[in-house]
């Protein structure tokens, strides 16, 4: 077993926490530290799968340029020192200027001390040769390719390492770990080809690997059986086998998030085809189709796609949240039943921004100082009562308020639309979604202006809040599985929906007849050597086909996990899912990590907190919450408060072992 007399922390994972976790061990440790860091990925050292810098540049961000950072600042509430440094849209302009000055302006607005930071390390020789077109056209509210934003991150690994301590060695390796143990008090770190031995250990691996459900293996032993039939997994998209996707070929695509977005671009400009301006046509895009583009049919469980971004010409206002920022969440005492405490909060915030945003763009329309009292006593029963009825009981206390009716809001058909309906014909649900998403087009095109957004805004934006809330078992496991459910699926449907370019082109795609809707809660069954689904609330609906693409990602479960290195630690009872508290007898076991709060560090099945190994991250999103949001400037995010408290733990633990080793 290779070994060495310095201490040394093993980083699994190298993709943008893993990076952020170097750059907060520099900022940590102490001038004089003598240490060897092994960063360990298995696709691309500085940038991991999703970002990794080789695939196309069709796949962008969902995330706006300027609102993507790996530095801390002055707004961060972390125990390690505070390091700035540009956001990514910094970083582009700053690098466009370098090489082509002509940014000028732009740079002139940067922070000094981004643009000191910058200085320090040169980019990557050709970038801006490589992704010259997309950095001149790039504004704060752009969404930059997901290939760019891997350039970024290599560059923060650089950057990170020439700002650590001069007795620290950074070891890269490309590699999967296959498992670890524990010898002589350090950790073994398996790679097939190589061992790694260190003293700490984190895992920041993001989307782990989960095991074949009882589904997938009865859709396997059916692909198994027909050679004629295709199935693409669900995975990121850049890592699905959508080439095997035959030309011309009828496809069922369950799935209406960013993955079918994705999918969508990946199988139709991908294989040659243009969105060319045309005013005549919806959303003013038409598709000039090359004749290789599958036909897809399309589900999910609402059966329509993700709101787009709304187009505000700069970056999201802060969402003011009155009544959920009104409480002092740290004195009350936990759990917290959501369905009870939190949720009628968010609402009455989504029927206030609504009502003030209408006064403002639609002066005498709404009686607003009336309107907002009647938001605030409105009386909503704090039993856990379903949404649509406190939604109703709001929309019934502001009625007397607003004169027109088509002013009122309709907070229930926009954040469930098309629930309970029903259509006589695939072409007329086809019709619906079509001004669904032209509706929706227009309202985000008033950006600022556009009371539902606002609304709509509201509760996307308290995901954020909520999150933190609810960290660690903020809430009970009852109100977890109902309220706290709600509110991110309807968050992430209303705030994490596409950028607006990609709903304009599914229009011109459905024009096209190359994108169809099957309808909401599509179930899809295999027979007779084909994949057929239906929707039961549309008339008609079934399709045939032999290809099936999953366009979605797998939520984490420690219990079914396929990575090798977790499966090692689950083996060796070294970890345990986190258990909500609940209000019956006993908890409830999640999919997330259970995970020392304060460290990060792993807790055993009987309890124990583990020496040396962490996990930080998106496979603590059950447990920590907020886990897979990139980084935004200026909001403390959830983020880079983890991995400055995990590197500080990684020190600590490094500490522990010299000493332990030394007694």
């Amino acid at each position: 077993m290779p070994s060495s007399p310095r201490p040394a922390i093993a980083i699994v994972g190298a993709g943008p926490r893993g990076v952020s976790l170097l750059e907060r061990l520099g900022a940590n440790l102490p001038a004089d530290a003598q240490l060897d860091v092994h960063l360990v990925d298995d696709t691309q050292v500085g940038a991991g799968r999703i970002w990794r810098t080789d695939q196309p540049r069709e796949l962008c961000m969902n995330t706006l340029a300027d609102a993507v950072t790996l530095f801390t600042d002055d707004a961060a509430s972390i125990a390690g020192p505070v390091r700035p440094g540009p956001t990514l849209y910094e970083w582009c302009q700053l690098a466009r200027d370098a090489a082509l000055h002509d940014a000028a302006e732009i740079v002139a607005r940067i922070p000094a001390a981004h643009v000191a930071a910058f200085r320090r390390v040169s980019v990557r020789a050709g970038l801006v040769d490589d992704y010259r077109g997309e950095l001149r056209d790039q504004r704060p509210e752009s969404h930059p390719s997901r290939s760019l934003y891997g350039e970024y991150i290599a560059w923060c690994l650089a950057h990170a390492r020439t700002a650590l301590p001069s007795g620290v060695v950074v070891h890269e390796h490309v590699g999967r770990v296959r498992s670890t143990r524990r010898v002589a008090e350090r950790e073994v770190l398996d790679l097939g080809d190589t061992e790694i031995v260190a003293d700490a250990v984190v895992a920041a691996t993001g989307w782990l690997a989960r095991a074949v459900t009882a589904e997938e293996r009865r859709i396997l032993g059916a692909v198994g059986g027909h050679p004629d039939l295709v199935w693409v997994r669900p995975d990121s998209p850049a890592d699905q086998t959508l080439d095997a996707v035959p030309d011309r070929a009828t496809v069922i695509v369950r799935g209406l998030g960013m993955g079918f977005f994705d999918a969508m671009a990946l199988l139709t400009v991908e294989r040659g085809g243009a969105f060319v301006a045309d005013p005549a046509a919806p959303a003013g895009l038409r598709y000039v189709p090359s004749g290789r583009e599958p036909v897809l049919h399309v589900t999910s469980r609402r059966g329509v796609p993700f709101r787009a971004k709304t187009q505000y010409g700069s970056l999201p206002p802060r969402a003011p949240m009155h009544h959920l920022r009104g409480v002092d969440w740290t004195v009350v005492p936990r759990p917290i039943d959501f369905d009870a405490r939190v949720w009628p909060l968010i609402l009455r915030d989504a029927f206030a921004d609504y009502h003030v945003t209408l006064a403002r763009v639609k002066p005498g329309s709404v009686e607003l100082d009336a309107a907002l009292a009647a938001i605030r006593s409105a009386p909503l029963a704090a039993d856990g009562a379903a949404t649509r009825a406190r939604i109703d009981a709001l929309a019934d206390a502001v009625v007397p308020f607003v004169a027109d009716p088509a002013d009122r809001l309709d907070l229930a058909g926009a954040i469930f639309p098309g629930e309970g309906e029903t259509w006589p014909s695939p072409a007329a649900f086809d019709a619906w979604v079509a001004r669904f998403v032209a509706d929706d087009l227009a309202e985000g095109a008033r950006g600022a202006d556009s009371a539902l957004k606002a609304a709509l805004w509201s509760i996307a934006s308290a995901r954020g809040m909520v999150s933190r809330i609810g960290a660690f078992g903020g809430f009970d496991a009852e109100s977890r599985a109902s309220g706290f459910r709600t509110l991110m699926t309807v968050g992430g449907m209303v705030g994490s929906g596409p950028p607006a370019f990609r709903s304009r082109q599914l229009l011109a795609l459905m024009a096209a007849g190359l994108v169809r809707f099957i309808g909401p809660a599509g179930a899809v069954d295999i027979a007779d050597g084909a994949f057929h689904a239906s929707s039961p609330p549309v008339a008609g609906s079934g399709v045939s086909a032999t290809v099936l693409v999953d366009a979605w990602m797998h939520a984490h479960d420690l219990s079914q996990t396929a990575d090798p290195l977790v499966r090692s630690l689950a083996a060796a009872g070294r970890v345990r899912p986190f258990a909500a508290p609940s209000r019956l007898e006993g908890d409830v076991d999640t999919g997330g990590f259970d995970v020392e709060p304060a460290t990060g560090r792993i807790v055993h099945a009987d309890g124990e907190v583990d020496a040396a190994f962490h996990v930080a991250g998106i496979p603590l999103d059950e447990t920590m919450h907020d886990a897979i949001i990139s980084p935004m400037p200026r909001t403390d995010p959830t983020m880079l408060r983890e991995t400055d408290r995990v590197a500080r733990s990684l020190i600590a633990a490094v500490d522990a072992a010299r000493t332990r080793s030394a007694s």
